[in-house]
C-alpha cells in the first residue's frame, strides 16, 4: 500500500501557529488500472488542502491529508479506510474513485463507522439506491453526476454522431452494470438499438472472447466502459478483429496515456462524455492555482471535483465550528445554501467564507466543478463534457450536454 502525500499541512504563516491539527482521510487510486488518472486527481484533493490552511484552516485547525492508494482494488481500499478511520481517526475521507472501491469503503468502513465520505469521481447509480434505502446513513456526498445522467448524455452523443447500432462493452463492476444499464435504455429512447452487451472481468492477459461476441452482429460503434490499462487491451483487440474504428468513451477512458497507448492512428472516430464543469468564477482560479502549483492541466475529468470535496469538508468543519464527522455531515448542505453569500474557489474567497461564518452568516460555496448543489441523497445535477481526439492525437474538450437537455431527455422516459 502506497502512503502518499501524507501531512500536507500548513503552508503559509496564517496557519503557522494553529493550536491543533485535522487530519482530512483520502483514498484514491495512485496505481492500478485509474493510477494514470488518479494521480492527477489526487492533486486537486491536494490543492484545496493547501487553499484552505492558506485561509486559515478550519475550526481552528490546520488540515493535513492523509492520501492512500487503493490500486484499484476494493479488497485495497477497504484496507487503506480502515488505517483511516480506526488508526488515524479522521472524520471524512475523500474518495475513492472506482464507484467499485467506493462501494465497499461505504458500506464496510465509513458508514458502520459514522465517518463522512466524499467522492470526486464515482458515478455508479447504486449510491443513489442505497441512499434511497437508507443504507448511507447521510454520510455519502460525491461530486460529480451519477451516470445515470452521464448514460443519457452518452446516448444522445452517439445519436447525434450518427450511430444507430452501438455494441458495449462493460466492465464487471458497479461502474460498469450501471453505466451501461442507463446508456442502453437512453439509446432505445432516442431511436437506437444495442447490438450486443457484454461483461467482462478486470485483469485478463486477453478479452477476444468478449470481443468477438461483442461483433456479432455487426455494430457501427463500439461503447467501451472501462479503464486504461485493460481498455488498452480490448481496444487494441477490438481493431485487430476487424471492429469498426468508431469508439464511445466514458469518463475512465478519458486520458491522453490511453489515447497513445492504443495508438492515435486508431484513435480517428472518438466520442467521449465525461462530468463538466460549469462556467464558475472559481473554475478559472483553480485553473490558474493547478497549473502555478503542478504545471499544465491535463485534460481528464475530476481534478476540479477533488478539489471541490475537499474543500466542502474544510467549509463544513468551519460552519459547524466542529470537527466530528455528524458535524460535517449536517453541514455540507449548509455550506452551499443558495440564499447565502456567495463564496468561490481560492484562499481569499475561502478566508472570507470562514469571517462570514464566524458571524453567523450563510454562505453559498460555488466550486470550480459548478453550484453543488446536493439533493437528499448526497447527488448533484451537472453538465457533461463531449469529448473527442484531435487530428493532432489529443484528448480535447469539443462540447457540452447541459443540465437542462440531460432533465429534458431523462423527463421524456418518464
Amino acid at each position: 500500500m502506497t502512503l502518499a502525500g501524507i501531512a500536507i499541512g500548513a503552508l503559509s504563516g496564517s496557519t503557522a501557529f494553529a493550536a491543533c491539527t485535522t487530519t482530512i482521510g483520502s483514498v484514491m487510486s495512485l496505481t492500478g488500472s485509474l493510477g494514470v488518472l488518479g494521480q492527477k486527481i489526487a492533486q486537486g484533493a491536494q490543492l484545496g488542502i493547501a487553499d484552505l490552511n492558506s485561509a486559515g484552516g478550519a475550526n481552528g485547525c490546520t488540515l493535513q491529508l492523509s492520501l492512500l492508494d487503493d490500486q484499484t482494488s476494493p479488497s485495497v481500499g477497504v484496507d487503506a479506510a480502515k488505517k483511516l478511520v480506526d488508526v488515524q481517526q479522521v472524520p471524512a475521507i475523500i474518495g475513492a474513485l472506482s464507484s467499485g472501491v467506493s462501494a465497499a469503503i461505504l458500506t464496510a468502513v465509513t458508514v458502520p463507522g459514522k465517518v463522512v465520505q466524499i467522492s470526486p469521481a464515482s458515478t455508479s447509480p447504486t449510491f443513489t439506491e442505497l441512499a434511497e434505502q437508507g443504507k448511507t446513513g447521510g454520510y455519502w456526498f460525491r461530486t460529480t453526476p451519477s451516470d445515470a445522467l452521464q448514460g443519457v448524455a452518452m446516448a444522445k452523443v452517439a445519436r447525434d454522431a450518427g450511430f444507430k447500432k452501438v455494441a458495449i462493452l462493460y466492465l464487471n463492476n458497479a461502474y460498469g452494470q450501471g453505466l451501461s444499464k442507463e446508456f442502453a435504455n437512453g439509446f432505445a429512447r432516442l431511436g437506437g438499438s444495442v447490438t450486443e452487451n457484454v461483461v467482462y472481468n478486470p485483469s485478463q492477459p486477453s478479452y477476444r472472447s468478449e470481443v468477438s461476441k461483442a461483433l456479432s452482429p455487426a455494430p457501427d460503434a463500439l461503447f467501451l466502459i472501462g479503464y486504461p490499462g485493460d481498455g488498452t487491451t480490448i481496444t487494441r483487440e477490438w481493431i485487430a478483429a476487424g471492429g469498426p474504428q468508431k469508439f464511445l468513451f466514458p469518463d475512465g477512458l478519458e486520458s491522453q496515456d490511453f489515447v497513445n497507448d492504443v495508438g492515435v492512428q486508431y484513435m480517428k472516430n472518438v466520442h467521449g462524455t465525461a462530468a463538466g464543469s460549469s462556467k464558475t468564477p472559481s473554475l478559472g482560479t483553480f485553473q490558474t492555482e493547478y497549473q502555478a502549483k503542478f504545471g499544465s492541466l491535463p485534460t481528464q475529468a475530476y481534478i476540479p471535483n477533488a478539489y471541490d470535496a475537499t474543500v466542502l469538508v474544510g467549509l463544513a468543519m468551519e460552519q459547524a465550528r466542529s470537527n466530528k464527522a455528524d458535524a460535517i455531515r449536517d453541514s455540507m448542505r449548509k455550506v452551499t445554501d443558495p440564499k447565502g453569500e456567495k463564496i468561490y474557489a481560492g484562499a481569499a474567497d475561502l478566508k472570507k467564507a470562514a469571517q462570514l461564518l464566524s458571524q453567523g452568516r450563510t454562505i453559498q460555496y460555488i466550486g470550480a466543478s459548478g453550484p453543488l448543489q446536493f439533493d437528499k441523497n448526497g447527488d448533484i445535477d451537472a453538465p457533461m463534457a463531449v469529448w473527442s481526439v484531435s487530428d493532432q492525437g489529443k484528448v480535447q474538450l469539443t462540447g457540452m450536454v447541459t443540465v437542462e437537455q440531460i432533465a429534458e431527455l431523462r423527463s421524456q422516459a418518464k
